[in-house]
């Protein structure tokens, strides 16, 4: 159950966040994907070593009695005993691997940390224009859009304080709400659909808003600013976290905000 503050109404009532799956599309493929190749690596490396270890385990009565295959002596280094063809596959195959999950993962990384003057989320939006962000087909859920909308965010011990700067209501809105273990956290009200660039610094250490259910976070530095996309697509859950991902101090693990869409 979920019990919300109003909208901007002047007071605040506790509220209580549950079932918040942070399973991204833009990285849930790239992360099961990942946790294939480690259950096919992890099992030939472990089906390797049993296999080895209970095929050349000697019999019962039979110390003493086996081949010396690798001709060993007292006292004499023994012989070099290699395959080179198993060798380039043991070197070369994971190399393979790792190549093609450096791929894949490039996409996703690039789309989250790219630059506004890349084009990929257009230009900042006009009064009244919408960023009709959009997941491309087959892209492993990047997302672009036509234009996009810039916010605040400044960190400090232990809050966050957001600015819709001139944007609308409709667009953009913030209050402050009361969450079970957290206290008083400020909460940030994004639409559904539309594409946020948010401005960010530090007052005094360095911090990281992590927004659960986008998969972002970068870290606030005092002195300078720093910048986090935050593209609100239609599937989006309706509340979500927002977490302090940088230890910052005694309180950091209560430093929280909530972030609320709507259509």
């Amino acid at each position: 159950m979920t019990e919300k503050a109003g909208h901007l109404s002047g007071g605040f009532r506790p509220v209580r966040l549950v079932n918040m799956s942070v399973t991204t599309v833009i990285f849930e493929t790239l992360w099961n994907e990942y946790i294939f190749w480690s259950l096919v690596v992890g099992a030939i490396a472990f089906g390797w070593l049993y296999h080895h270890s209970f095929w050349y385990l000697s019999k019962s009565g039979e110390v003493g009695s086996t081949e010396n295959i690798d001709d060993l002596q007292v006292g004499v280094f023994p012989r070099h005993n290699d395959n080179i063809k198993l060798e380039v596959a043991w070197t070369l195959l994971p190399f393979i691997l790792i190549i093609y999950l450096t791929y894949i993962s490039w996409a996703p990384l690039d789309a989250m940390w790219t630059s506004p003057i890349d084009g990929n989320h257009g230009g900042e939006c006009e009064e009244g224009e919408s960023s009709n962000n959009r997941i491309l087909e087959g892209s492993r859920g990047i997302i672009r859009s036509d234009c996009y909308h810039i916010i605040e965010i400044t960190a400090q011990q232990w809050f966050w304080s957001f600015d819709c700067l001139d944007l609308s209501t409709e667009i953009c809105d913030t209050d402050i709400e009361s969450m079970e273990v957290y206290g008083s956290v400020p909460e940030l009200f994004l639409k559904r659909g539309e594409t946020y660039l948010a401005n960010m610094t530090s007052l005094d250490v360095t911090h990281a808003p992590w927004f659960q259910h986008l998969g972002t976070k970068e870290d606030t530095v005092p002195g300078q600013n720093t910048q986090l996309w935050l593209p609100i697509t239609l599937d989006m859950t309706e509340e979500s976290m927002i977490l302090c991902a940088e230890y910052c101090g005694d309180a950091h693990s209560v430093m929280a905000g909530k972030l609320s869409v709507h259509d």
